[in-house]
C-alpha cells in the first residue's frame, strides 16, 4: 500500500513539473473546416453542386494543465441544381452550437514513462461534444410520382448529439499550432485546423 502511494506522489510532482501546453487561465481558439460531410450518402448524379464546407470555431479554456472545456459554432451548407429541370433546386443546411470538454494526455504519458517523448511540441488528445444541431432542408419541384405533379418541400429538425474527437496538434510555437482531428463532434469527420493560446498562461 505505501508503495502505491510513494508512486502516486512521485507521478504527481512529475506531471507537476513538466511544461504543458494547455496552462489554467489560458485560452485556447480554433478555426477549423471538416472535408468529409459524414451526412451526405445521397447519389446525387445529374446535379450541379456548390457547398460550403463544414466550418467550425472553437473556443475553450484551461482548467488546469490537462484540461480544458468550453464551447463551439459549426455549419455547413449542400445545394444540387438539376441539370435537366432547371427548377428543380434542393438545399440541405446544419448550424450546429454546443460545449466541448478536452482532456490532453501527451504530458500524462510522460510522466508515466519518465521520459519527454513529445518535447512541449506535440498535444494529443480526446474531446466529448454535445452538440445541438439545427437542420433545415429545402426542395423545390420535385416529382411526385403518387400525385404526378411536383412539389415543393421544406422541413427542419433539432438534433441534441454527444459526438467524440480524437485529435493531434503540433505546436509551432508557443501559441501557435496546426491540428488534425477524426470524429463526429465536428461537423464532418476528417477536420484540420489551427489554434491560437492566448490569455493568462503565456
Amino acid at each position: 500500500m505505501e508503495k502505491k502511494l510513494h508512486l502516486i506522489l512521485i507521478l504527481i510532482l512529475a506531471a507537476s513539473a513538466i511544461r504543458a501546453q494547455y496552462n489554467a487561465d489560458s485560452w485556447l481558439i480554433s478555426p477549423k473546416i471538416s472535408f468529409a460531410d459524414y451526412s451526405d450518402s445521397d447519389n446525387y448524379d445529374g446535379y450541379s453542386i456548390s457547398k460550403i464546407p463544414p466550418t467550425s470555431f472553437f473556443v475553450e479554456r484551461g482548467i488546469n494543465d490537462y484540461f480544458s472545456a468550453g464551447g463551439f459554432i459549426g455549419y455547413n451548407r449542400d445545394k444540387y441544381n438539376n441539370d435537366t429541370i432547371p427548377n428543380n433546386e434542393l438545399r440541405y443546411s446544419t448550424f450546429s452550437t454546443g460545449a466541448v470538454a478536452t482532456i490532453h494526455y501527451a504530458h500524462w504519458i510522460e510522466a508515466l514513462s519518465g521520459y519527454k517523448w513529445f518535447l512541449g511540441d506535440f498535444d494529443f488528445y480526446v474531446s466529448g461534444v454535445a452538440q445541438l444541431a439545427f437542420e433545415k432542408s429545402t426542395e423545390e419541384s420535385v416529382w411526385n410520382t403518387e400525385t404526378e405533379a411536383f412539389e415543393n418541400n421544406k422541413e427542419s429538425d433539432v438534433k441534441v448529439r454527444i459526438r467524440p474527437i480524437f485529435g493531434l496538434r503540433y505546436f509551432l510555437t508557443d501559441r501557435f499550432s496546426m491540428l488534425i482531428e477524426v470524429g463526429r463532434g465536428n461537423p464532418g469527420m476528417v477536420t484540420t485546423g489551427v489554434s491560437w493560446n492566448v490569455g493568462a498562461g503565456f
